[in-house]
């Protein structure tokens, strides 16, 4: 079927910008121009030239080829590969000509179009479901006698039983009326057949088996560019794709023995780059370039057509009127107007485990996968015996690669650019060279501490990267007097950084602690206005002891914790500080042992507020500054002032307590003389003498009351104004 091209553009160049891929897809699609519809439109194929491979799983891929006069290149994807394609599509007439469109094949999806049958049926039927949406239509019936012809009237399901048994099973009737008004009923077996007469509904059943059929075709797209213009010009397009990740991996070569008196070795680092080609079209003399970073990429279907669900508003009716009364009306006058603690042990970064075989290994070949192709020389296979060879052999296997490339960088990303082209066929892989370059390493024997405990030692390099290059993130392998030394895996290291590899366990250099303890003293006592601040230090010290039983000189490099809040003693300098570890070296002679000390500080106060104390927390502060004289005297004239506000509440409480008995008594008497209104004149008159006598005692008491009130206020202020005259600032040495 041929497409209706877009509209001409305003430029040579068109751009279609939607967005990734669905699922596995054949990345690089088949690339070939479709029959020419007119004599003056050109055919072309335009083959892969230039391929960048991301660590996100995307590819870009870009076809380069000459065109002449008008023509049309399509290329072939899959559904999912489309949407890639219309998210990143650029088509590039280089020369004058013009894009004047770009059309594929839509794919209208099959519920949509399923709607447009009078049958309304679903994608999954059933033949009961199938004759139901037929009743009405005229049909004609042949079973074990004649045939029978007339109108479908229902489609009914009905238990039936066994005059043998009485097992009872459903069956489906089929109820037909003819012309003639006869009703049959046939009841559907296999042996009965059904034609539709109406040729409307026919066409309808057709229609649908097509579309239902069809669907086994739309993972075919054909995109078509048409490019209209004079002579020969040169067209470029690209797009993106998904593709398999392409992974690094790394070989350290040992050219020299190493030296005593010079630790830092220079070695023979080769990177290759294992590629994997699961597109549907070779990559024939490509331009390769491995791009490390992860662009933000996401699937979006935007070839399938989208259709928006909109809101069903039912037809608005007229409303019946009917006879209504009113009532008169009033005016209504009324109306108008929301700290980590530095703990034993020093909570360390991720080592490696307690305990390591020999060499770590991570097993694994490349298996059968194609030789790589570079430039137009032939093909070579590159293998690494572990057999013994000669001296020369780190050197004749470091001469005998040719490397070409160089990197550049952009935005947050770095690229591989591999100078030579490269062949790689479809549904082929590749191990790829991509850098060889002399470094500087030393071998060290790396150990952690951690939870108060040292790891296995290990042996490893202290890779200083002067390739000038950006070395991937991907494992290594070290190559020593021709033979395997261990694995490891690194991290991407930039231009000039210095990392730590570790590649095997180092038995030779045992590690062990002494002195691991954490003590606390007293260094400051800081008040003022009733705020006191005890200032106190934690220490902690551990003394690394290293054996060397090697026959060769060992560089021990031991890692120790940063925590926050604590710090190194002053006179210990790290050779080297990250963000999560001080890593100190020390030098061991063959058959010595060495000591490291790592004493570390940490220093932090309590704020005790003397307003809001009571005398537990007084003693408790006594006690924790292990009754600091100073300290001690500037308390105690408030510990004497509290004490002087503890007994005048006492004695404010007491009269309170003997006020209440008073009015208490006096409640008493005067019940008791109303209930002896009608007794003799001289009771009454003795329960009024007491009654008398009880309300001088309550007089008194008052009085009392507010004398000791007033020396309590008085004392509360006395306290006050010791606590405000509280002044430390108390430095306290070390014993």
């Amino acid at each position: 079927m041929r497409l209706t091209p877009f509209a001409a553009l305003p430029a040579a160049l068109l751009l279609v910008f939607p967005v990734a891929a669905q699922q596995q897809i054949p990345s690089v699609p088949h690339v070939h121009t479709p029959p020419s519809t007119a004599a003056s439109e050109r055919n072309v194929e335009l083959p892969v030239t230039r391929v960048s491979l991301y660590k996100n799983g995307v590819g870009f891929f870009e076809h380069t080829g000459f065109v002449h006069g008008d023509a049309k290149v399509t290329i072939d994807f899959t559904s999912s590969q489309l949407n890639d394609v219309l998210q990143s599509l650029t088509a590039i007439d280089l020369n004058g000509g013009r894009i004047s469109g770009a059309g594929y094949n839509s794919t209208t999806p099959l519920d949509q179009q399923l709607r447009s049958l009078s049958l309304g049926l679903g994608i999954n039927t059933t033949l009961e479901q199938f004759l139901d949406s037929i009743r009405g239509a005229r049909i004609e019936v042949h079973g074990a006698g004649a045939s029978f012809t007339g109108r479908l009237l229902n489609i009914e399901a009905k238990d039936t039983s066994s005059d043998k048994s009485s097992t009872t099973t459903s069956t489906t009737f089929l109820s037909v009326v003819s012309d003639s008004g006869e009703v049959r009923i046939f009841p559907l077996t296999p042996a009965l057949s059904v034609r539709v007469l109406d040729a409307p509904i026919h066409t309808d059943i057709n229609r649908y088996l097509s579309l239902l059929d069809s669907t086994r075709n739309q993972g075919l797209r054909h995109l078509t560019l048409d490019d209209r213009g004079n002579g020969a010009r040169e067209l470029r397009v690209s797009y993106i794709s998904e593709v398999p990740v392409w992974k690094s991996t790394y070989r350290i070569l040992f050219t020299e023995s190493p030296k005593a008196e010079a630790p830092t070795q220079t070695a023979t680092l080769q990177g290759w780059s294992v590629i994997d080609n699961t597109t549907g079209v070779d990559w024939i003399n490509v331009h390769l370039s491995l791009i490390a970073g992860a662009p933000q990429s996401f699937i979006q279907p935007l070839s399938q057509p989208v259709y928006s669900r909109r809101p069903e508003i039912p037809i608005a009716t007229e409303a019946q009127l009917t006879p209504q009364t009113f009532d008169s009306g009033i005016e209504d006058k009324d109306m108008g107007s929301r700290n980590d603690r530095y703990s034993n042990g020093l909570t360390a970064m991720p080592v490696a485990p307690m305990s390591a075989p020999r060499a770590q290994s991570f097993g694994a070949g490349f298996g059968a996968g194609a030789a790589v192709r570079l430039g137009t020389g032939s093909a070579h296979g590159v293998m690494m015996g572990m057999s013994p060879t000669p001296p020369s052999y780190q050197q004749i296997a470091a001469d005998s690669l040719s490397v070409k490339t160089n990197t550049s960088t952009f935005d947050d990303f770095f690229a591989y650019n591999i100078a030579d082209p490269v062949t790689i066929r479809t549904n082929e892989s590749a191990l790829v060279p991509i850098l060889q370059s002399k470094v500087a390493v030393d071998r060290v024997t790396l150990a952690s501490y951690r939870n108060g405990a040292i790891s296995q030692p290990l042996r490893a390099l202290w890779l200083t990267n002067t390739t000038g290059l950006t070395l991937d993130r991907g494992s290594f392998s070290i190559v020593e007097n021709g033979s395997f030394g261990g694995e490891g895996l690194l991290d991407p290291i930039h231009a000039g950084e210095k990392r730590l590899l570790s590649y095997a366990a180092d038995q030779a250099v045992h590690i062990s602690t002494e002195n691991d303890k954490t003590t606390n003293h007293l260094t400051l006592i800081r008040g003022s206005k009733g705020v006191i601040n005890i200032h106190r230090a934690d220490q902690h010290e551990v003394t690394f002891v290293i054996h060397n039983s090697a026959a060769d000189r060992r560089t021990v490099v031991t890692e120790v914790p940063v925590v926050a809040g604590w710090k190194l003693d002053s006179s210990l300098k790290p050779d080297e500080t990250t963000a999560t570890v001080y890593r100190f070296r020390t030098d061991v002679a063959p058959g010595e042992t060495a000591r490291l000390r790592v004493p570390a500080e940490h220093s932090g106060f309590t704020t005790y507020y003397l307003t809001r104390s009571d005398d537990n927390q007084l003693t408790f502060m006594l006690n924790s500054t292990d009754h600091n004289p100073e300290f001690e005297a500037a308390l105690q004239p408030v510990i004497d002032a509290r004490r002087r506000v503890a007994d005048a509440e006492a004695a404010v409480n007491q009269t309170k307590s003997r006020l209440e008995n008073l009015r208490n008594d006096e409640e008493r008497q005067r019940a008791n003389i109303t209930a002896l209104n009608s007794a003799d004149k001289e009771s009454r008159e003795r329960f009024v003498k007491d009654l008398n006598h009880t309300e001088d005692q309550i007089t008194a008491a008052q009085t009392e009351l507010t004398t000791r009130t007033t020396a309590l206020d008085a004392a509360k202020a006395d306290l006050a104004s010791r606590i405000e005259n509280v002044n430390l600032d108390l430095h306290v040495s070390k014993n």
